[in-house]
């Protein structure tokens, strides 16, 4: 989580420049803040916000004549051992694609995964610690609105979709709601940490996001909803406490992944029963054809992104017949279970590296920036252990949002105006 300012002292600019700067710049964060209401209307719009995001803010950094200087500091944050460890984890996805067997869909999925990431890195640098109080209220009426919208889509049965002509399934607000869960802690942290009376402010936020998340059909947003409120009344309490069970969960879950479908064939029948909505049955089965693709080749994976044509891979002609019909799903709902399967070991090991590194720069942070932060990381990681796949652009994109919002919501009230 931890950042730096790529702003540095130098030569008077004419005041044009810097009014372009200053323009560019609430841009950047006008397009980061509207992201929920533009996922309301268009389910994988995320990219698209936080790119052009990153395109403003370095529009201001360019206006302003400091692109060098951001170089220095790009350089610098990479050289860290997070920076490292993300590196290390993007060089091992990029060979992996060398023994993909569709290289041209794992140069896509790359390509989806890796944009909405370097938009965020950028944003890391250039914008983060410079958001203003009225870019966080725009975001928490962005929110709002957001969840006002599907809302009332929902309960009018997507009436106007219809009228349109355009897909009117109600499962495509599943994308949506996710999106709102990851990108309420941070506005929960700010309200808290610098708005007077912040925790009703906060309470009724939840409220309204568990309403929604209830009268959605993603039962993956409500598990991370609960997750994250979970972690974060722990995190207030026992800080300590809740970053090494954050830290013990990402691992058992990480390195148990390819256990996870025959553990849960043990589930009873009246378990299915109740989450039959969730499609629970098939996603034992889909978890135990995953698995068994693991156990063929359980080091270097399949390459990355291969997930989507699993079914046409050589291997997935070695595993018993009964688990190959579900291969052809896409992926099997489990970002631990696909980076086993394209990434192998390898992977898994230099993910676990990663999201260790984050936990340890989290655990520094105050409060109740820290709690929220947990909150964030743990209902992350419950949402993609049983939701969609692991490198899918608006996902990684409403990640990436919501760790700037996260840094800007632990700035200081004298910083931001």
């Amino acid at each position: 989580m931890r950042t730096c300012d790529a702003a540095t002292s130098g030569p008077s600019l004419p005041a044009s420049r810097l009014r372009l700067a200053d323009g560019l710049r609430r841009a950047a964060m006008g397009a980061l803040a509207l992201m929920p209401v533009g996922m309301a209307i268009a389910s994988r719009s995320s990219p698209v916000f936080i790119v052009a995001g990153a395109l403003f803010s370095l529009g201001a950094v360019a206006a302003e004549g400091k692109l060098r200087p951001l170089a220095r500091t790009a350089a610098s944050a990479l050289a860290s051992p997070l920076g490292l460890a993300a590196l290390a984890f993007l060089a091992w996805c990029l060979v992996s694609i060398g023994w993909s067997e569709f290289k041209a869909t794992s140069l896509d999925a790359f390509g989806e995964f890796v944009l909405p990431l370097a938009a965020a890195f950028v944003l890391a640098l250039t914008l983060a610690r410079r958001v203003t109080r009225a870019a966080f209220w725009l975001l928490a009426g962005a929110l709002v609105a957001a969840c006002l919208s599907i809302t009332f889509e929902l309960r009018t049965g997507l009436a106007w979709r219809q009228a349109l002509g355009v897909n009117a399934y109600s499962f495509i607000f599943n994308r949506p709601v996710l999106a709102l869960v990851v990108l309420t802690p941070p506005l929960v942290a700010w309200l808290i940490c610098h708005v007077r009376h912040g925790w009703i402010c906060s309470l009724g936020l939840v409220l309204l996001l568990t309403g929604v998340a209830l009268s959605s059909d993603s039962n993956a947003a409500l598990l991370g909803l609960a997750v994250a409120l979970l972690v974060f009344c722990l995190a207030w309490a026992a800080p300590r406490l809740a970053a090494l069970l954050v830290a013990a969960g990402l691992v058992l879950s990480a390195a148990g992944a390819p256990l996870v479908g025959p553990l849960t064939s043990y589930l009873p029948a009246s378990f299915h029963e109740r989450m039959a909505e969730g499609h629970s049955r098939e996603r034992v089965e889909l978890w135990n054809s995953f698995g068994a693709v693991v156990q063929e080749q359980p080091l270097l994976g399949g390459g990355f992104g291969i997930s989507p044509r699993m079914h046409r891979t050589a291997i997935a002609r070695q595993v018993p017949s009964d688990r190959q019909t579900m291969l052809a799903i896409g992926h099997p709902h489990n970002a631990a279970l696909q980076i086993w399967a394209e990434l192998g070991a390898v992977g898994v090991v230099l993910a676990l590296a990663v999201l260790l590194l984050v936990l340890r720069n989290v655990v520094r942070l105050p409060e109740p920036v820290r709690s929220a932060a947990l909150a964030l990381i743990a209902g992350a990681a419950a949402v993609a252990f049983v939701g969609h796949g692991a490198w899918q652009g608006w996902w990684a994109a409403a990640l990436g949002s919501a760790t700037i919002w996260m840094i800007a919501a632990g700035n200081r009230p004298e910083t931001r105006s």
